[in-house]
């Protein structure tokens, strides 16, 4: 009897410390499960947020800056390609030699008038002849201005500097695109100035450029409005395919200038990581308007003082695309 009433005593015993030790371990677990994570994505009425503790920031190399208030004119976009300068620079040389020629047809035909006039070693026949040649001088030379207007277009063809242009095309010191835009484009005034970046780098700085005038005709392709851009000292080769940006003399527009670093391409659109409390970050589709030195330049969605994420918003867009778990 003893013996019974031993084993019922270690029996109650080893349940009651069976129970302790569940108790216990449902104790460490609810503790565990109230311990903040390190990333979390919460699916909000305004859209999705991801927060991260400060280790994974660290770890990931998140940074965050601030943008800046920036004004911009009016720009329209085209697309072009940099222009092959021996065919810009033939009409032009082409010129300087009719040119010449014509003059010494204009001098030979007025000594052989003077000549004929004063009755010395003139005839008729010579008169005629020296005429003959001095109009298919005059004629070629018209050709040949006209050749440089349908290469350069009217107000280029014009300029008193165009030779001086050409002999820059022709060392490769400067370079000249031509951007066309698309069909149906409102321009509130005549381009002053342009923005260029090469078709296969769109993420390098763009380039300045200064409209020298319309282009002579229409791309067959496009139908819109041509000119013509000089670019000093240029870095791409010719035939280079180019986006442009023509900036037209309107009233400047306001907006914000993000950097390249912050802009991801996602479904087709652009956007960006904005911090919106410690540690919060929040994704907001954006337009780009403008390419500038400094990045782009957007006017609708950010604002003044939103600080964007310029370092680690890739890693951002995976999180919110695959979910954040704990072992993140």
């Amino acid at each position: 009897m003893r013996w019974i009433l031993y084993g019922i005593g270690l029996l109650l015993a080893v349940v009651v410390g069976m129970k302790a030790l569940r108790t216990d371990g449902r104790g460490t677990v609810a503790e565990h499960d109230e311990a903040p994570r390190p990333v979390s994505v919460e699916q909000r009425p305004d859209g999705v947020q991801i927060r991260l503790d400060a280790a994974t920031c660290q770890r990931i190399g998140l940074r965050a800056l601030p943008l800046v208030g920036a004004q911009l004119r009016d720009a329209v976009h085209g697309f072009g390609h940099l222009l092959d300068p021996a065919a810009l620079a033939a009409p032009v040389y082409d010129y300087d030699a009719t040119r010449a020629a014509f003059e010494v047809a204009d001098s030979e035909y007025r000594r052989v008038q003077a000549l004929h006039r004063g009755n010395v070693n003139a005839s008729e026949r010579d008169l005629e002849a020296a005429r003959v040649a001095f109009e298919r001088e005059r004629a070629a030379l018209a050709s040949a201005r006209a050749r440089i207007a349908a290469v350069w277009g009217i107000q280029v063809a014009q300029r008193e500097d165009l030779r001086a242009l050409v002999d820059s095309l022709v060392a490769r010191e400067t370079a000249v695109a031509r951007v066309d835009l698309p069909l149906g484009t409102t321009l509130s005034g005549q381009p002053m100035a342009g923005r260029l970046v090469a078709v296969a780098n769109v993420n390098a700085a763009a380039i300045d450029a200064t409209v020298l005038g319309e282009a002579a005709d229409a791309n067959p392709t496009i139908q819109g409005r041509g000119f013509l851009l000089l670019v000093e000292r240029p870095p791409w080769p010719p035939g280079t395919a180019v986006d442009a940006w023509l900036t037209l003399p309107a009233e400047p527009r306001t907006g914000v200038v993000v950097p390249d670093s912050a802009v991801l391409q996602h479904g087709g659109s652009s956007m960006v990581y904005v911090q919106v409390d410690d540690g919060v970050f929040s994704g907001r589709a954006v337009r780009l308007e403008q390419r500038t030195k400094d990045g782009w330049f957007v006017i609708d969605g950010l604002a003044p003082g939103d600080s964007v994420v310029v370092s680690g918003a890739q890693q951002l867009l995976s999180t919110e695309l695959g979910g954040a778990t704990e072992g993140e």
